[in-house]
């Protein structure tokens, strides 16, 4: 039996990138994904990929730093599915650059997708996921949550609220069967790493410093973050909670 038979997945960020794979394993694996993202051309365009697939999917534009916008996916999803088993809050951004050059429009911005984002989708799923016998949220953390990271300190620091967060909604969400963990990436080779290493202003330097200490001697796939992923969703992980799980090419072992 597909691990993800007859749940239903909500995936913030799931335009692109490791979200997007992570959509598209969970929809092979059984689950009906509910795709959420603010580009709605590739949204219906990955919905469509995966049905024409054989998979259920569907694209939600939501803006999940906005409460109301969120509040909306979530009555959508009760009035459409009646049920939410898993949630991956997969959406954030990673604008690089000193913190003495960051403008506060900057640093909201970074604080309203990486950490506001998961408390409002989290908020408004619990009593979703309180119905269902196999609940799970998944945050993304990254390596940068765990360890010191010059150039990214805005970043950073959302990610290391993110594992914090996890941590303490596992404790709170114990007692409802809820199963709360964190997915932490070392470098992946998804638009969002290439992205960010644009803006550090040496793209092919950066790119070589985090392969270069990664002692695995590569970047991640976005395949190999999402079968962690689907780990952490699945009943294979029904004893683990509040774990950040570091999936990081040995990065943080040195």
């Amino acid at each position: 039996m597909p691990r993800l038979e007859n749940r239903v997945a909500l995936i913030t960020g799931a335009t692109s990138g490791i979200g997007e794979s992570i959509a598209r394993t969970f929809a092979a694996e059984g689950a009906r994904v509910i795709i959420c993202g603010r580009r709605e051309e590739k949204g219906q365009a990955l919905a469509n990929d995966i049905v024409s697939a054989g998979g259920q999917a569907v694209f939600r534009r939501a803006d999940v730093s906005n409460e109301d916008e969120v509040a909306q996916l979530i009555s959508g999803i009760d009035g459409e599915f009646g049920q939410l088993d898993i949630v991956v809050n997969n959406a954030g951004t990673a604008p690089a650059g000193l913190l003495e050059d960051m403008t506060m429009d900057t640093w909201t911005t970074v604080i309203a997708n990486n950490v506001t984002s998961v408390f409002l989708v989290t908020k408004h799923a619990i009593p979703l996921l309180r119905r269902s016998e196999h609940a799970s949220i998944i945050n993304l953390g990254s390596t940068f949550g765990v360890v010191g990271a010059g150039g990214s300190v805005a970043y950073a620091m959302t990610k290391a609220a993110a594992i914090s967060m996890t941590k303490s909604l596992a404790i709170e969400l114990a007692p409802s069967r809820i199963r709360v963990n964190a997915l932490c990436p070392g470098a992946t080779a998804t638009p969002f790493l290439f992205d960010w290493a644009e803006e550090t202003g040496n793209k092919e330097g950066t790119i070589q410093w985090l392969v270069d200490h990664h002692p695995i001697g590569r970047l991640s796939e976005p395949h190999e973050q999402a079968t962690v992923a689907l780990f952490l969703a699945s009943d294979d992980s029904s004893y683990v909670t509040g774990h950040a799980l570091l999936v990081d090419g040995g990065y943080t072992a040195q």
